[in-house]
């Protein structure tokens, strides 16, 4: 069986709610060479629902994280697990929009960059009623705004849940932070690293199941002191 082209990583806890359309609604956009990886350590239907898809859809593989440590934690097994030379994220709840992928894959296929971000706040991105609450959207603004600033590459949604990489950059990336900090650590590492970060106008929705673990305050104040280990290599 040849190697797959593409690979999404759905990084999931509880999220059975919503797993199935999301992954039918992926599945429906690349129905080839794609591998749909779904990385699961929460302790709902989540594993049941995607096992019996795996019997229907040949592209999903499913893996049981019994030591989740976190989104980036996860993220990290299923970027260990991935095959092809690009690779793209989304989050299982639906607020990014399966349909938009090729949004953030095409750029890196076409050579054009090396890291993208799928941006709520670029222009042209479009948020839905009810998907930007007031203060998220303050912490990502401070968030991007740091980022930008200390790395002196403009950055509007560093903590954007959708986005995608080639394995040569995830590589010179190496992904540590198993907590929410990963999100940033991706598009700061590559721009510190001088490689190409572009950031792609998105569609966000309400979150249509499941519950956010992030908490705004004590997760931002960690963000922003991981940036800052980030810029000056501090471990």
């Amino acid at each position: 069986m040849a190697s797959p082209e593409l690979s999404i990583i759905v990084a999931c806890f509880n999220e059975e709610e919503t797993i199935e359309e999301c992954l039918r609604r992926i599945a429906a956009i690349y129905p080839e060479n794609v591998e749909i990886i779904v990385v699961d350590g929460g302790f709902d239907k989540t594993g049941e629902i995607v096992s019996k898809l795996c019997k229907e859809i040949s592209a999903i593989r499913y893996i049981r994280n019994e030591n989740d440590r976190g989104k980036g934690h996860a993220m990290q097994v299923g970027i260990a697990a991935a095959q092809a030379d690009i690779m793209a994220q989304i989050d299982a709840d639906l607020q990014f929009l399966p349909e938009e992928l090729p949004l953030i894959v095409d750029p890196i296929r076409e050579g054009n960059a090396d890291v993208t971000l799928g941006s709520r706040f670029a222009k042209g991105s479009v948020c839905l009623p009810g998907s930007k609450p007031f203060v998220r959207t303050l912490g990502n603004w401070i968030t991007s705004f740091y980022s930008s600033v200390i790395f002196l590459h403009r950055m509007t949604d560093v903590l954007a849940g959708m986005k995608a990489w080639t394995k040569s950059a995830i590589d010179a990336i190496d992904v540590q932070c198993e907590n929410c900090s990963y999100d940033a650590e991706i598009p700061v590492k590559a721009a510190r690293n001088g490689l190409r970060v572009v950031d792609i106008a998105i569609t966000t929705d309400v979150r249509q199941g499941g519950e956010s673990c992030i908490h705004v305050v004590t997760d931002g104040l960690v963000i922003l002191r991981d940036l800052t280990r980030f810029r000056f290599g501090i471990k």
